[in-house]
């Protein structure tokens, strides 16, 4: 299972930021800020005046539609490579963002920025690394949205030339760039998920490494990032080493506990031909259950029988039996008749025939079948010298009904019966065998009934005889 990567997809608080800067839009340009070489030029005077008059007035009142109205009337006629155009596109990108129509707000802000490009005094460093970010930010939330590959790999293409920009031209790197720039590279790996981009995953894996190293305490998608590489190549042993750390800095965390456990699970199911290291993984996927449960997470009846049955692949049925025993009593394992039915069986696998009986008698007080009594029947006839009992459990199977295999029922019963010279009630039990359509397809059960009737026969015979001697 491939980790979830939807919690890097969401809207970047960035945005908030450029979006909020529109309620303070100034009409007229300040000459002193940090331009270079020398200031902005100033905005022509009509439209200067149009956007003072019309268009301030509808921001200040959150009419974003008005406000885009004056816009688009005021850019028409003006030099498409000059400032005022430059100026009126970077509010436009901004109304569209205020609407949330994200992809709209590209076209208005990649010529703010061809402008800022070309026009070196247009608009400080600053403000342009802030365009550079937001588009790579736009065009990967564009390309998470679409359900098409080529439009994915399209915006996707677009982001990471946007965020290696802006990542060689900033002055400073931060821990929230890195996850985005290995964020976009995973997607970018992922596209086709038939044909995944495995260099683009170690490219993902070198920059989420140095991610890691930034920081006493990394943010937490850069451990989701690398999980999500690793399960990419199938590295199961990486992937829980990481999981390991990810419950260590979110311990309270139920999705990274499932995640562990399954990673273990995957790790002891696929080395069968190694059944130390498959007893090993399931161990430790047993440790991690229980420090999950000690967190009070995972403690479901589910969950608690599932840690009886990694008991049992990891070889302690003695542990699993105790602990299916007790959470049967307890109400922590779901009391229903196949779980009575497996603690049965697992004190006959530990040699304890005596408690695998008991608790059969007592899962018959709550569950009504003949299928429990024909199950204990089958205990006796394992034991030594207890053929009587197994007769009498068998019978009392078949009077009850509600059997699995009826026809195996009265098989089991006709053997018995035969074993304890009881000649007539295995006849009788045979042929309830034959008369079964599923009876009438087991090979044994003509010998049998052949075995029965010479039995009669002999028996018969013998007492002619006697009757004759007298």
């Amino acid at each position: 299972m491939i980790f979830n990567l939807t919690q890097l997809r969401l809207r970047p608080r960035a945005l908030f930021l450029f979006v909020a800067l529109l309620t303070s839009v100034t009409i007229l340009p300040n000459r002193s800020g940090a331009a270079e070489e020398q200031g902005p030029p100033g905005l022509n005077e009509k439209v200067s005046e149009a956007l003072q008059q019309k268009m301030k007035p509808l921001l200040d009142a959150k009419n974003w539609d008005g406000a885009m109205a004056v816009i688009d009337s005021v850019l028409v006629g003006l030099d498409p490579n000059g400032y005022d155009t430059a100026f009126l596109s970077d509010i436009k990108a901004k109304i569209f963002l205020q609407k949330n129509d994200y992809a709209s707000a590209i076209g208005p802000m990649e010529t703010t920025l061809r402008l800022a490009d070309a026009n070196k005094n247009f608009f400080d460093k600053k403000t342009i690394l802030d365009v550079v970010y937001f588009l790579a930010q736009i065009y990967y939330q564009e390309g998470t949205s679409s359900k098409d590959p080529t439009v994915q790999k399209n915006y996707f293409n677009k982001s990471s030339a946007y965020i290696k920009r802006w990542l060689q031209t900033t002055p400073k790197k931060n821990q929230e760039a890195s996850l985005f720039y290995a964020s976009i590279l995973y997607n970018q790996a992922v596209v086709n998920p038939d044909k995944v981009d495995l260099e683009l995953i170690k490219r993902v894996q070198t920059e989420v490494q140095e991610g890691l190293l930034t920081s006493l305490k990394p943010k937490e998608g850069f451990y989701v990032l690398l999980l999500a590489s690793l399960q990419q190549i199938g590295d199961l042993a990486g992937s829980a080493e990481v999981l390991e750390q990810m419950v260590k800095v979110k311990p309270d965390n139920r999705t990274y506990w499932l995640q562990l456990l399954a990673t273990y699970l995957n790790l002891g199911g696929g080395t069968e031909k190694d059944e130390q290291k498959s007893r090993e993984s399931f161990a430790r996927a047993i440790n991690t259950m229980e420090r999950a449960q000690a967190l009070g997470l995972m403690q479901t009846p589910k969950d608690n029988y599932n840690l009886v049955t990694m008991y049992y692949n990891a070889g302690q049925f003695g542990r699993a039996t105790d602990l299916l025993y007790s959470g049967l009593k307890s109400g922590a394992i779901e009391s229903d008749l196949k779980n009575w039915q497996l603690l049965a069986y697992s004190y006959q696998q530990i040699g304890r025939d005596a408690q695998a009986i008991a608790v059969l008698k007592e899962a018959g007080t709550a569950f009504p079948s003949g299928q429990i009594e024909f199950q204990i029947g089958q205990i006796y006839s394992q034991m030594d010298n207890r053929t009587a009992e197994a007769y009498a459990y068998y019978s009392k199977a078949v009077e009850k009904g509600g059997l699995e295999k009826p026809h195996s029922a009265y098989m089991f019963l006709a053997y018995t019966a035969f074993e304890l010279e009881k000649f007539d009630e295995a006849l009788a039990a045979i042929n309830k065998t034959i008369g079964s359509p599923d009876g009438q397809k087991d090979a044994q059960a003509p010998r049998l009934k052949q075995a029965i009737e010479d039995a009669v026969k002999e028996r018969e015979a013998m007492k002619q005889t006697a009757e004759i001697k007298k």
